[in-house]
């Protein structure tokens, strides 16, 4: 019988990636290996850096150094996530203002932050700058704006790649490339699966997408606009998912993307989560592996 293989797509959201470490800590230290990988936005960072690396733990602690890094401090996502207390009187003050400020800059600028500061975290977080250069065969996604339609990388330049999948419309500039307009890969595949499937047998996914937690409270345009956009997000992802053979969703709450704070509670989130369903996780490879499940599978793929 030929060897199962085994494909890991890890999805979008910023600091959030941080539970897809803790989720690879624990498949890791149990002896499961990836044949393939898809990674979008974060996903494409903490991918590329496993398939090259394929050390979970060193993850982890060349992101602490990162987050303690120049480079990290200067892309100044900590003034991005706003008040830790929502629902204060004076949050919800401060939070008028914000909107009333990011409306007036929305007006004259393209971006927020200038992509040379994110391509220069990309470079510092990656330990290899090309895909020839990785261990494990690695997909990255990004979103043509032009076409609405992905645009995946698996050659060539890796720094450059992440840091397409990387940029988040309206805080980074989108790149123009010929015909192009690329930005974050999570627009059109939150958990790239799509990418994956053609090249393995069993394909795990890593759900980090940012749920809804609390019910809207404030009705004004850009509340509405924000919520709109991620229910439509939500529902691409639950169709996406849908051809996952098996999926991990760490506990990530509501937490916005640049919520780098929460990211030693992000990895134990992620560990847990992978911990809580790993035996189911085995019995559906073994599952897989019989061989009348891929006799059925060999005839729906005929068919």
């Amino acid at each position: 019988m030929s060897k199962l293989k085994i494909g890991l797509a890890l999805g979008g959201g910023g600091a959030r990636g941080a539970a897809h470490v803790g989720v690879l800590q624990v498949l890791h230290d149990r002896g499961l290996r990836f044949d393939h990988i898809a990674g979008s936005s974060a996903g494409a960072t903490i991918g590329a850096m496993y398939a090259a690396k394929q050390d979970p733990y060193w993850i982890e602690k060349h992101f602490y150094q990162f987050m303690d890094s120049a480079v990290f401090k200067a892309l100044g996502t900590d003034r991005m996530s706003g008040d830790h207390d929502p629902d204060s009187v004076f949050s919800q003050f401060a939070s008028s203002i914000r909107d009333q400020v990011v409306i007036m800059m929305a007006r004259n600028r393209r971006s927020i932050i200038r992509r040379e500061k994110l391509e220069q975290c990309i470079d510092y977080l990656l330990p290899v700058k090309t895909f020839n250069e990785l261990n494990i065969p690695l997909e990255v996604i990004t979103a043509d704006l032009q076409t609405g339609q992905a645009v995946v990388y698996n050659t060539g330049d890796l720094v450059e790649a992440v840091t397409q999948s990387s940029s988040i419309p309206g805080f980074v500039p989108p790149l123009q490339k010929d015909d192009y307009l690329l930005v974050d890969g999570g627009i059109v595949s939150p958990t790239p699966l799509n990418y994956l499937r053609n090249h393995v047998d069993f394909a795990l996914a890593c759900d980090i997408s940012k749920r809804i937690s609390k019910p809207l409270r404030k009705m004004d345009i850009i509340s509405i606009s924000i919520r709109s956009e991620q229910v439509t997000n939500l529902a691409l992802n639950k169709q996406i998912l849908a051809q996952a053979d098996f999926i991990i969703r760490p506990e990530v709450s509501g937490l916005h993307w640049s919520r780098f704070d929460n990211f030693e509670r992000l990895i134990q989130n992620g560990r847990e989560a992978a911990e809580a369903i790993y035996e189911d996780l085995v019995r559906e490879i073994k599952r897989h592996k019989r061989w009348g499940y891929k006799f059925k599978h060999w005839l729906k793929v005929k068919l």
